[in-house]
C-alpha cells in the first residue's frame, strides 16, 4: 500500500476535517424560512396535515399613538365580533396601546380571522407578525373565546403615558438563525425576559465559551423595571450585546425599549452595545430549528383554563 507524502496527508486530514463540519452542520436541521415574519406577507396556505385538527395562532400588534377610550371600545367590540364570526375560541388582552392573543380554532377559521384583522385595520395588523401552528389534536384547543379590556397589554406596571415608545427605541429584531449566532458570542449576556416557572421548564443554554444567560426570575413581568434599576444587575449589562427572548416576542418589546431609554438618559453612566429580540421569540426559534438548537427543556406555551 502506497504511503501519502506529509503534503498528501495534511489535505487529507483538511479535507476530513471538513467533511466532518459539512456533516455537523447537515445533521443540525435549520429551516431559514421558518424564520421569517409573516408581516405584510400572505398567510401560510392551509397544510394538508390540518384536516380535522386544530391550529393555533399567536400574535401581538402594538398601537402607536394609542387607541383613545372611544376606539379602544369600538376595537374591543369588534374583535369579539369578528373571533364570533369566525367560530375560534382562546384568550386576548385588548388595550388602548394594541392586542394580544392566543387562538385555536379550524385552520381556515384561524386564517379569517387574521385576514379579517388586516381587512379592518390595514395600516395597524398587515405589520403583525400571525405565528400560526397547525395539526394539532383538538384537545388542545380552548373551549370559548375571551378577549378582555386591559390597561396594558403586559403587565410592566408602566403607564401608557410613560411607557417608552417602541418608535423611537434602537433595540433591533433579528431573525431566529442570526438570533441563533449571536449566542456564541462571548461578549453578550441573554436576558429571560419569562417568568421564573417558564424559565424552569425551559430556557436556552448558549454554547460553552458563547454568551452568558442571565434569569430575572421573575414572577411576573411587573418586577422587570425594578430589576433594570437594580445597580447589580446593570453592572452585568455594561458595555455587553444583550439578547431578550420570550415566548412570542411581546415582552420583549417593552423590555428592551425601556433598557434603550435607561441607557440613554444615563448620561453615559451605564451603557449597552446594542440590544437584540429574536423576532417570533420561542415559538419560531423552535420552527426554525426543529431539533432544538441551543433551547434546552420545554417551551411553556399556553393552558386552556
Amino acid at each position: 500500500r502506497a504511503s501519502l507524502s506529509p503534503q498528501q496527508a495534511a489535505g487529507s486530514r483538511q479535507q476530513a476535517a471538513s467533511s466532518k463540519q459539512q456533516t455537523t452542520q447537515h445533521a443540525m436541521q435549520v429551516r431559514p424560512e421558518a424564520a421569517r415574519s409573516i408581516a405584510n406577507r400572505p398567510l401560510p396556505p392551509v397544510p394538508p396535515e390540518a384536516a380535522n385538527k386544530t391550529s393555533l395562532v399567536l400574535f401581538y400588534q402594538y398601537v402607536e399613538p394609542p387607541w383613545t377610550p372611544k376606539e379602544h371600545k369600538e376595537a374591543l367590540k369588534a374583535i369579539i365580533g369578528l373571533g364570533n364570526k369566525c367560530k375560534i375560541q382562546g384568550r386576548g388582552r385588548c388595550a388602548a396601546e394594541g392586542l394580544n392573543c392566543t387562538l385555536t380554532g379550524p385552520a381556515d377559521a384561524i386564517r379569517a380571522f387574521c385576514n379579517g384583522l388586516r381587512e379592518w385595520k390595514p395600516n395597524i395588523f398587515n405589520e403583525t407578525d400571525f405565528k400560526i401552528t397547525d395539526g394539532l389534536d383538538k384537545e388542545h384547543g380552548f373551549k370559548a373565546l375571551t378577549i378582555q379590556k386591559k390597561d396594558d397589554l403586559v403587565a410592566y406596571g408602566l403607564p401608557t403615558e410613560v411607557a417608552p415608545t417602541l418608535k423611537t427605541s434602537q433595540a433591533r429584531h433579528v431573525e431566529a438563525d442570526e438570533y441563533h449566532k449571536l449566542m456564541t458570542n462571548p461578549d453578550s449576556v441573554i436576558i429571560d425576559v419569562r417568568n421564573y416557572y417558564e424559565t424552569a421548564i425551559g430556557h436556552f443554554q448558549p454554547p460553552p465559551g458563547g454568551a452568558e444567560l442571565i434569569d430575572p426570575k421573575m414572577r411576573n413581568s411587573i418586577e422587570f423595571p425594578k430589576w433594570i434599576n437594580d445597580p447589580a444587575t446593570q453592572e452585568k449589562l455594561n458595555g455587553k450585546q444583550v439578547l431578550m427572548y420570550c415566548t412570542g416576542g411581546i415582552r420583549c418589546e417593552r423590555a428592551s425599549a425601556l433598557l434603550d431609554a435607561m441607557a440613554r438618559s444615563s448620561n453615559g453612566k451605564f451603557k449597552v452595545k446594542d440590544t437584540v429580540m429574536v423576532r417570533g421569540g420561542i415559538e419560531r426559534y423552535m420552527k426554525t430549528f426543529p431539533e432544538g438548537g441551543y433551547w434546552k427543556g420545554k417551551n411553556y406555551l399556553f393552558d386552556r383554563r
